[in-house]
């Protein structure tokens, strides 16, 4: 199958990967139970880093569901391993146990935007780089890693390196003051380009909002709107595409940027 394919690596590198890793061996002569660890709790903290991974890298590449599902068939040659239905479950921690073919096709898209990003080659099967002109990919040491790597930290037995997601982890507190504080601005900002925010604010979404959700969308409104707040874990996923719509909007655009303003707005 990987043959039939005409990927040089990613399959045989993951099954190779799995079953040499040492990470994944066990000893029986040399286990201390007392060091075994929680691996329900690993996991569960895997599906959400891998979630923010996940989101990061689609909004940061303004990639709507069909973009990313068409991307990603031009990637693999036309096999489509990679469906809507997966991509909402990877955004939004709700799939436990995807196959390994979802890890190669976002491996090799992944790889792709890239190769990109360092070469300005096409992804084959695509006649520009419209949809992927942002060319942010995913890396590990300043490489593109393998479908392993991905299907270790969505497990849980890796944390990515070059990405440290776990700054982008915030409070209740934090969470609910920096989502008043952003809609403060964005209001700010509209009213400064002569928009008004109830009547201009979905044509607003529409035109430069990266994401497409209907169910994020609803939340942003509240949010601009001072309905409502941000979980942390809505804010740690969010933050990309809120920072490219801020900047569409003559704010900040770089996520570190924006959230030392809002910062400084509560100080």
């Amino acid at each position: 199958m990987c043959e039939d394919l005409a990927l040089k690596s990613p399959c045989l590198i993951w099954l190779k990967h799995v079953a040499t890793s040492s990470v994944l061996k066990t000893d029986a002569s040399a286990i201390n139970e007392e060091l075994v660890p929680d691996y329900i709790s690993l996991y569960a903290k895997g599906r959400r880093t891998f979630a923010l991974l996940f989101s990061r890298w689609m909004d940061t590449n303004e990639w709507s569901h069909p973009t990313m599902v068409r991307l990603s068939h031009a990637s693999m040659g036309g096999v489509r391993w990679l469906h809507s239905s997966q991509i909402s479950g990877l955004r939004h921690n709700g799939l436990e146990n995807p196959g390994p073919r979802t890890f190669i096709a976002v491996e090799r898209l992944n790889y792709l935007v890239h190769r990109y990003s360092t070469t300005k080659r096409l992804i084959p099967g695509t006649t520009s780089s419209n949809d992927y002109r942002k060319a942010y990919a995913i890396t590990e040491d300043g490489q593109p890693p393998s479908a392993g790597w991905f299907y270790e930290v969505f497990c849980g037995l890796r944390e990515p390196k070059d990405i440290d997601l776990r700054e982008a982890f915030f409070s209740n507190s934090q969470a609910t003051q920096i989502s008043a504080n952003w809609g403060a601005l964005i209001r700010k900002l509209m009213r400064d380009r002569d928009l008004d925010v109830i009547t201009d604010l979905d044509k607003v979404l529409r035109e430069i909002y990266p994401a497409r959700d209907f169910d994020r969308l609803s939340r942003l409104r509240e949010v601009i709107s001072n309905q409502g707040a941000w979980t942390p874990d809505e804010l740690a996923m969010e933050l990309p595409a809120v920072a490219a719509f801020t900047g569409e909007l003559g704010g900040p655009s770089k996520e570190q940027d924006l959230l030392l303003l809002l910062e400084e707005k509560r100080s």
